[in-house]
This record gives structure tokens, C-alpha cells and sequence, in this order.
């Protein structure tokens, strides 16, 4: 039942990580969607998108993390580091994007666009907006935005690794002794 759990979990933050970066992502720059939301909304919506997955990482880290924590103290194997490491590394670069590459993606593509939002906005943020920084905005966005898409795929080659130590896992070996932390045997 252990195995089960933690192979399901791989497989549901992989599978959805994978569906996410080549089948949901994409279609918000499709031409129907663009007919529908024209640019730079579509971008926007996209990124209100990109945050829940951002958050669907986050919850299958501590998922993950709970199950690595829960085999380790129920049956007493030893922890495969390579799957602590996959996990934190995940969990990591997920926060990492998230939380500081996220918002400066959104800024970057809101001055890139500029002249499609309100110049409140702008005013709000203290943001002078003149055409230097537009074109410096637009060279950085893309930029960026090749740094994310390059951690998204390091991401999923590590889900993809993950996935496999799930379904193959390392018989380590146990502890003796009376107790997890083998305090039976110290007299």
C-alpha cells in the first residue's frame, strides 16, 4: 500500500506536470484563443494559470515529502537520498519560480505591453514606462521566459526520475533492534 501511494503520487505530479507544460500552457496561444483574448490577455490569463501550477507543485512536494517521511518511520528502510533530493530539488526550483521568477515575468510582460493596460497602473507601481525600458523589458521577458521553460523541463526530467525510483525502489536495509533508532541495543 506504501509503494502504491507513493507511485501514485509521482505519477499524478508528473502526468500533470507533463499535460500542464504541452497541452494547456500552449493553447492559450493558439489562434482560437487568441481570436477570443487578444494579446496581451491571453498572457494574462496564462499567467493566472501558471500560478495554480505553481501551487499544484507545492502540494505534490509536501505529499511526496509526507509519504518519503511516513515509509521511512513505518517500515524502517533507510531513505533513498536520490528521492529526497528529486523531491526538495522540485520543490525548490517550484518556489524559486513561483515566488520570484513568476512576478518578474508579469512585470516584464505588463511593460512590454504597456499600451494595453491602464497607465494608473504604472503610476501605482512607479513605474515610468518610456520606450527604452519597453524594449529592454521585452529583451529581458524573453529571456526569462527561456530560463523558466528551461527549468520546466528539468523539472519534468526529475518527475520522470522520480516516477521511476517509485516504481523501482531499493530494498535498503532495516534497522535491528528493538526501536527505530536501534536504542535497545546500546547496553
Amino acid at each position: 500500500m506504501i509503494k502504491f501511494a507513493g507511485v501514485s503520487i509521482a505519477a499524478v505530479w508528473f502526468g500533470g506536470s507533463l499535460f500542464f507544460t504541452f497541452f494547456v500552457a500552449p493553447a492559450f496561444f493558439t489562434e482560437p484563443v487568441t481570436r477570443l483574448l487578444l494579446p496581451p490577455y491571453n498572457g494574462e490569463v496564462a499567467q493566472m494559470v501558471l500560478v495554480r501550477f505553481y501551487w499544484f507543485h507545492y502540494i505534490c512536494a509536501i505529499f511526496a515529502l509526507a509519504h518519503l517521511g511516513f515509509d521511512w518511520v513505518y517500515t524502517g528502510k533507510v531513505m533513498q537520498r536520490r528521492n529526497l533530493a528529486a523531491v526538495l530539488g522540485v520543490f525548490t526550483l517550484a518556489l524559486l519560480a513561483g515566488e520570484w521568477m513568476h512576478p518578474k515575468l508579469e512585470q516584464l510582460y505588463r511593460i512590454k505591453y504597456s499600451e494595453s493596460y491602464s497607465p494608473e497602473m504604472f503610476k501605482q507601481a512607479k513605474i515610468n514606462v518610456t520606450p527604452e525600458l519597453k524594449k529592454q523589458a521585452t529583451h529581458s521577458f524573453s529571456l526569462w521566459h527561456g530560463i523558466s521553460q528551461t527549468a520546466n523541463v528539468l523539472i519534468l526530467l526529475v518527475l520522470w526520475f522520480y516516477l521511476w525510483q517509485m516504481m523501482h525502489p531499493k530494498e535498503g536495509p532495516r534497522y535491528l533492534g528493538g526501536g527505530k533508532f536501534n536504542i535497545d541495543n546500546h547496553y
